[in-house]
């Protein structure tokens, strides 16, 4: 979905985006070997209606309940809640739509404050969303999931 709209949007991918998309890759795959020891697994793709997803870790509870885990390298700023970004938000509200989950922890890392903010390069953060939340997100994610089958493009 990122890249379609990208696309729409008129930006182009160059060799520092994607190069951005490598660093988020690679913490993605250093933390899921840490913390699939740890806690957090990483359990493959899922779908749901027809839309193919793969969620960076997944952990449960004593109750076994699910929580979504998603891994972020970003140079944006670690002022800004996850919860302002709303891709990353559509992103995790899938998942937790898929797995019955209303839980999704972040684990970000602010690449440009390790040298200025180093305090700051590293946060955790705990969203909770509401069944509505992830319906009313879900339903967004199908209408754009329809959008794109139409054009052509693969999901």
């Amino acid at each position: 979905m990122d890249k379609e709209l990208d696309r729409t949007a008129g930006n182009v991918i160059d060799e520092a985006t994607m190069m951005q998309f490598e660093k988020g890759y690679l913490w993605e795959v250093v933390l899921s070997m840490a913390l699939g020891v740890k806690s957090a697994k990483r359990i493959g793709e899922i779908e749901l209606d027809g839309v193919s997803m793969s969620p960076d870790g997944v952990s449960y509870d004593k109750h076994g309940e699910p929580t979504v885990e998603e891994y972020k390298c970003t140079a944006l700023a670690s002022s800004k809640s996850p919860a302002d970004n709303w891709r990353w938000i559509m992103q995790v509200k899938g998942y937790c739509k898929a797995l019955g989950a209303n839980k999704c922890i972040f684990r970000i890392l602010h690449h440009m404050e390790i040298m200025w903010n180093p305090g700051a390069c590293y946060g955790v953060w705990e969203l909770v969303f509401t069944q509505a939340e992830l319906d009313e997100n879900w339903e967004g994610v199908l209408n754009h999931a329809k959008t794109m089958k139409e054009g052509g493009d693969r999901l």
